[in-house]
């Protein structure tokens, strides 16, 4: 797991995952609209297991909560972990509906892109959507990356971006 560390933005506190994070973890991962484009919602018979990946990181890999600077409201999560093609870091984020079009996502996303680059000197992230997403491929934008190439997997065609 990389060096933990709480990252902080205008409005959010990004931090490491604790024990009491578990149910805010299994609401997101069960939720219908938040996996809409992540494969779908988890089902009851495999949620622990897909819980206890999140605390269970790779090293090179880490996951922050996000919530609210003020309120400390837990909002989604956002992560680096290895990508599927064995080369790459990945960016991913899943957000609960109630957080979507205030731009929380494209905040916290900005800072972990910074932190990669800049902090951890890394030499680019990637980060993985469908092409039908396009509020994803929007914030992705947002934050200055690019369509990298596209390619059909988890029948679906997929979007990789690069920052």
């Amino acid at each position: 797991m990389m060096e933990k560390c709480n990252l902080y933005t205008e409005r959010l506190h990004l931090r490491e995952l604790l024990a009491t994070d578990s149910a805010f973890v299994g609401q997101l991962i069960t939720h219908e609209k938040v996996r809409r484009f992540l494969g779908g919602p988890v089902s009851l018979d495999q949620r622990e297991a897909v819980i206890a990946c999140y605390f269970a990181f790779e090293e090179g890999e880490t996951v922050w909560l996000v919530e609210t600077k003020n309120s400390r409201q837990p909002l989604g999560l956002i992560s680096i972990s290895h990508h599927g093609d064995g080369q790459d870091r990945e960016l991913s984020y899943q957000f609960l509906p109630g957080a979507w079009g205030h731009g929380y996502a494209a905040e916290a996303a900005k800072r972990v892109l910074d932190y990669a680059l800049k902090d951890l000197q890394l030499k680019r992230l990637i980060a993985e959507t469908q092409s039908a997403n396009f509020a994803s491929r929007r914030l992705l934008e947002r934050v200055g990356m690019r369509e990298l190439r596209r390619l059909h997997r988890f029948g679906a065609e997929q979007i990789i971006y690069v920052s």
